[in-house]
C-alpha cells in the first residue's frame, strides 16, 4: 500500500465534506510510491484523525503535510509529518496525549486516538510543540524492507 495515496485520498474525502474549508493545506508528496506493510483502513483512520485535528488546531492558518520515503534497505521507515504553525500544546497536554484519549480535551482527543491506532499498527507517533514552529506530529510506520542483510 502507498502511504502518499492514503494521504491524498483522506485530503480529498475531507475536502469534499468541507472539513478542510478555509484551511491552507500544503502537501509535500514524493513522486515514487511510499510502501508500508500496514492495514490500509487503519492508516486511513490515522490520517483522517490527524488531518481533522490539524484543521481544528490550525486556527485558520496553514497545515503542511510532508511524506518521506523509506530507504531501500529498510533501515529508515516510511514517515509523515503534520506541521501546524498556529497550534500549540502545553507540556501537560502533550503528556496527556500519550497517556489516554480520555485525559485530553475534545480538541486533542483526535491526536490521542491517532496515537493509539498508530501504535496498534506497530508504528510510533510523536508530537512536539514550541512557540516558533507550532505543533509538529510525526508518524513512523514499520519499515517495509529488510532491516539488515
Amino acid at each position: 500500500m502507498d502511504v502518499a495515496d492514503v494521504i491524498q485520498g483522506a485530503v480529498e474525502l475531507l475536502s469534499v465534506t468541507r472539513r478542510l474549508r478555509g484551511i491552507q493545506l500544503s502537501l509535500e508528496l514524493p513522486e515514487d510510491p511510499v510502501p508500508a506493510n500496514v492495514s490500509h483502513r487503519r492508516l486511513q483512520q490515522v490520517v483522517l484523525l490527524l488531518l481533522a485535528h490539524a484543521a481544528d488546531a490550525a486556527g485558520g492558518q496553514g497545515v503542511r503535510v510532508i511524506v518521506d520515503i523509506p530507504d531501500d534497505f529498510g533501515d529508515l521507515p516510511p514517515r509523515f509529518q503534520f506541521q501546524v504553525p498556529g497550534a500549540q500544546l502545553s507540556p501537560r497536554e502533550l503528556q496527556a496525549v500519550f497517556l489516554s484519549p480520555m485525559l485530553v480535551g475534545p480538541l486533542h482527543r483526535k491526536l490521542a486516538r491517532a496515537r493509539e491506532l498508530t501504535e496498534a499498527m506497530g508504528g510510533t507517533l510523536t508530537a512536539a510543540s514550541d512557540a516558533r514552529e507550532g505543533l509538529t506530529v510525526t508518524v513512523e510506520l514499520s519499515a517495509p524492507g529488510m532491516t539488515s542483510w
